[in-house]
């Protein structure tokens, strides 16, 4: 696939030569046959392939066989979230960590069991591209280790969510986090640091004392011609979460079909996860009850997200800014590669990348975010798609840009 407006240098020119450098992508998380954590190792592999002669995905053990031969994934880890991301079925309770030494136990062994297998040496390269807590008390037990493979490159990426999944077991998880980090770089090991949105980066700059890079979410769609005919699709794509506005969503369509009493505009979006839906049954009811709205299940697949987009005029991002004051948002990222504009309350970390890239616009309120869509919906597809296309390549300049400094 090609990625326009991508820097060739940075698809063609490998950062080593003469080595046998190899990329060790590491994600305990990655457990699932569905969400981010699968699609981002498979991303970073096709994004960073060229800079390796070798690419190793490594994932949770408990990611099903048919996904891991498909997707090329090594199950070299046990999974230790249980209590606070459980894995649907088929985990016997012999399985799990409960204790919080426990988990620290089981981790350090995974990764020194991955060290020895692989046989690391010090031109390879160890990232998570998610890094979660238990993987940095891993890293920070296995100083002695690292050393002993002559201190491979070790690249962490912070996201703003499992690195602070410590089980309740501190009061103050990301402070933990981040003295394990410090260890880790005081040892003498190579780090290098990112984070997935600027403000972020600024944040852990200041409290590690130390450079962090900017490494967005990797997408790789291509750009698709917006959908013919005279409906204006609005969707809100993601598994519906409480977080991202799904109880917004009853006031904000009913104000849009209020202003358009014809149904041009329509509504897509997916429903909450059965363990949240059976809370929410009568806004449901509300919900299924508004003219033009289509809902979708929880999970689908990611040949029907990616139907979801295309058939798409306009993504809502009406997330609550007091979980994403730090993080980016992946959905966002998804639509700026596809060429969809965004709406988005103001206040989480990602607005700044939307208004520095012209990938969306800012709204204030639920009632703005409404009167938003219908202006929106009567600007001209010529007009949408051009402007989308530039956010685009502005967007996967700076992503190319942005990871070569990160893993150079």
């Amino acid at each position: 696939m090609e990625l326009t407006g991508l820097p060739t240098n940075f698809l063609e020119r490998p950062l080593r030569h003469g080595t046998t450098s190899r990329l060790i992508i590491c994600d305990p998380v990655c457990a699932l046959p569905y969400g981010h954590n699968l699609a981002a190792m498979q991303n970073f592999r096709r994004f960073l392939g060229n800079q390796y002669e070798e690419i190793i995905c490594v994932g949770s053990s408990y990611i099903p066989d048919a996904i891991a031969e498909k997707a090329n994934i090594d199950r070299g880890f046990g999974y230790y979230y249980h209590d606070v991301l459980p894995l649907p079925t088929g985990i016997s309770d012999d399985d799990i960590s409960i204790s919080h030494a426990e988990k620290v136990t089981r981790a350090k062994a995974d990764l020194v069991a991955l060290l020895i297998r692989l046989k690391v040496e010090s031109t390879d390269t160890i990232c998570y591209p998610s890094a979660d807590f238990y993987s940095l008390f891993a890293l920070a037990e296995s100083i002695g280790e690292l050393h002993q493979c002559g201190g491979p490159k070790i690249l962490l990426r912070l996201i703003g969510v499992m690195e602070a999944a410590a089980s309740a077991k501190y009061a103050r998880p990301l402070a933990v986090a981040l003295t394990l980090i410090n260890r880790l770089c005081a040892s003498g090991i190579p780090v290098r640091l990112a984070a997935e949105t600027p403000r972020y980066a600024e944040y852990l700059s200041v409290q590690l004392d130390r450079a962090v890079a900017v490494a967005p979410n990797i997408e790789l769609f291509d750009q698709v011609a917006l959908p013919a005919g005279d409906h204006f699709t609005v969707i809100c794509p993601g598994s519906a979460r409480y977080d991202k506005g799904f109880l917004y969503l009853v006031e904000l369509f009913q104000s849009v079909r209020q202003q358009d009493p014809e149904l041009r505009i329509r509504f897509r979006t997916q429903t909450l996860p059965d363990r949240d839906l059976r809370h929410q049954l009568s806004y449901l009811t509300k919900l299924y009850s508004i003219p033009g709205t289509t809902i979708l299940p929880s999970q689908i697949s990611a040949e029907e997200v990616r139907r979801m987009y295309e058939e798409s005029d306009l993504v809502l991002l009406p997330y609550a800014h007091e979980v994403y004051a730090f993080r980016g948002s992946a959905v966002m990222i998804e639509a700026t590669c596809i060429g969809r504009h965004c709406l988005a309350l103001d206040g989480p970390a990602f607005i700044d990348q939307m208004r520095y890239f012209g990938t969306g616009t800012v709204c204030a309120s639920v009632s703005d975010m409404a009167s938003k869509i219908v202006t929106f919906s009567k600007l001209s597809p010529v007009v949408r798609f051009a402007r989308a296309r530039q956010a685009r390549h502005r967007f996967l300049l700076d992503l190319g840009v942005s990871y070569r400094d990160w893993i150079s």
